[in-house]
């Protein structure tokens, strides 16, 4: 009688598990998509140092600020360098489009010019989000399988808590 009490409870467990998996999008595709691409110019700060820096922190402050101040605009991040642990140091820009960043402030800018870019959509809680890693690689193989160029620079355009469009694009960095 106690295991089929404790099999019947596993059981129920585990079908809540995926159901609350399901409800989080753990099980949305992730939709690729070709797109055409003049220039790509962002405005914002590049970081380089630990994960716990405060000056991180205060970066993506600065600009979720200005994204908020700004509707229509969209929080972007590019990871030069993602740190494996703590304590290694990281490298990564902040930013905005530049059709809605002051230019009197001194900002960074990265611009990438190119034909096409991969644009993989994610629509999901953060918690069951693929990883960085996963995306990526389905991004590359997509350009495989579709006799594109490898991307190399992977630019995260953060449009809301459950959605996520990363760009795949070939660097040619324009100045």
């Amino acid at each position: 009688m106690k295991k089929k009490i404790i099999l019947i409870s596993i059981i129920l467990l585990a079908a809540a598990g995926l159901i609350l998996f399901n409800g989080m999008g753990g099980f949305n595709e992730v939709q690729l998509e070709v797109i055409d691409t003049d220039k790509i110019d962002l405005l914002g700060r590049h970081f380089k140092g630990i994960p716990q820096d405060e000056k991180l922190g205060k970066a993506f402050q600065e600009m979720e600020k200005i994204k908020n101040a700004t509707p229509g605009s969209t929080l972007h991040t590019i990871y030069f360098a993602e740190p494996a642990g703590k304590l290694d140091t990281m490298e990564v820009f902040v930013g905005l489009e530049s059709q809605w960043m002051d230019k009197k402030i001194d900002f960074d800018q990265v611009s990438y010019s190119g034909e096409k870019a991969i644009v993989a959509s994610i629509k999901a809680h953060r918690f069951v989000m693929p990883s960085p890693l996963k995306i990526k690689n389905k991004i590359i193989d997509f350009a495989q399988q579709n006799g594109l160029p490898e991307p190399d620079i992977f630019i995260d355009q953060i449009i809301g808590l459950d959605e996520v469009k990363v760009i795949g694009i070939t660097s040619k960095k324009s100045d």
